[in-house]
């Protein structure tokens, strides 16, 4: 049997006749490796008692850059099931995971049934109604600025940040179920109201973060690259630009000059770093001009992980708009 890619969540029979590995022993615990530490705490909380999921990158790694050693190279290989995003997120599993035997299976969380994935947008401030695609980047190149012709390659067309959306989190729970219940068939039950359970715990957080947000909704705010959207559209924020596409690429002093003075028409009122990168271009893009900052980060650097590090994230996500935004 060929390594499975989960597509969704599937009838029993198409997930069967796609390929999945038997179990040589049904009563030991499944071996899970999870790429990143959001996804891990969706994982942890199906999995519950019945196994202890592996989490590869840890700290402030960076799904782009991260370089596996040997020991987490071995822990791929002896994987049952490795669940990821997809290609355009965590590339350094890309060549790793084409590698694995034919006896592990591969959740590919971007390429799931009902993930609706959103393009990027374009470095700069964007038009009123945020509805780009994200080809027009190309448009923007300013002479002053080299043109990188695979930068959209790179990066990917899609934003894959996809874990920061309740209801794409919700996905990610049932794709995950569903690949544990055709693994393990005798658990089938446990792992179905472990997932029913974390889709009540994300209902009831996402109405909390709502909440919370709502006094910020009109306030414009500009993001380091655009990678919140999800968040941005589930709670009705106002992101209306990113100082760049890539966060490897730096913009030129053209497109900086330009961005300060757009943020002015737009009432910005506060830059969002990322708690991964320096913050020194968004302080140059502010400067002289009366804007907060904040930071965001959407991978947790600083959360423990466990079941409830995505609820953790969830709140630290909130907590930075509000306090940026001026509501706490």
């Amino acid at each position: 049997m060929k390594r499975t890619c989960l597509a969704g969540v599937l009838p029993a029979t198409l997930l069967l006749s796609a390929g999945f590995p038997e179990r040589a022993d049904s009563s030991a615990e499944l071996n899970v490796v999870v790429s990143l530490k959001p996804v891990h705490s969706l994982v942890a909380g199906v999995i519950g008692d019945l196994g202890t999921p592996k989490l590869l990158i840890t700290g402030s790694g960076d799904p782009h850059t991260f370089r596996m050693r040997p020991s987490e190279a071995r822990m791929l290989s002896e994987a049952d099931v490795v669940v990821w995003v997809g290609e355009t997120m965590e590339t350094f599993l890309i060549r790793p995971i084409a590698n694995l035997g034919s006896g592990t299976t591969v959740v590919t969380l971007s390429h799931a049934e009902g993930m609706d994935l959103l393009p990027f947008r374009e470095a700069g401030i964007w038009e009123d109604e945020g509805e780009h695609e994200h080809d027009h980047a190309h448009e923007d190149q300013h002479e002053d600025e080299p043109a990188h012709g695979d930068e959209a390659h790179d990066h990917g067309e899609f934003d894959t940040h996809i874990w920061i959306d309740p209801e794409l989190a919700g996905v990610i729970v049932d794709v995950v179920a569903d690949a544990f219940v055709r693994l393990d068939p005798q658990n089938a039950d446990y792992y179905m109201q472990n997932a029913q359970e974390i889709q009540g715990r994300i209902l009831a957080k996402a109405i909390d973060v709502q909440d919370r947000l709502r006094p910020v909704h009109e306030k414009a705010f500009i993001v380091f690259h655009d990678g919140y959207r999800y968040f941005e559209d589930a709670y009705g924020l106002n992101g209306v630009g990113a100082v760049v596409i890539d966060p490897g690429r730096p913009p030129g002093a053209r497109r900086l000059l330009e961005m300060r003075e757009a943020m002015h028409d737009r009432n910005v009122e506060c830059a969002f770093a990322e708690a991964q990168y320096d913050p020194g271009l968004i302080e140059t893009v502010i400067r002289g001009a009366d804007i907060r900052t904040g930071s965001l980060d959407a991978l947790g650097i600083d959360i423990e992980p466990g079941p409830d590090a995505w609820f953790e994230l969830m709140d630290d996500l909130a907590k930075s708009f509000t306090d940026c935004l001026g509501t706490e």
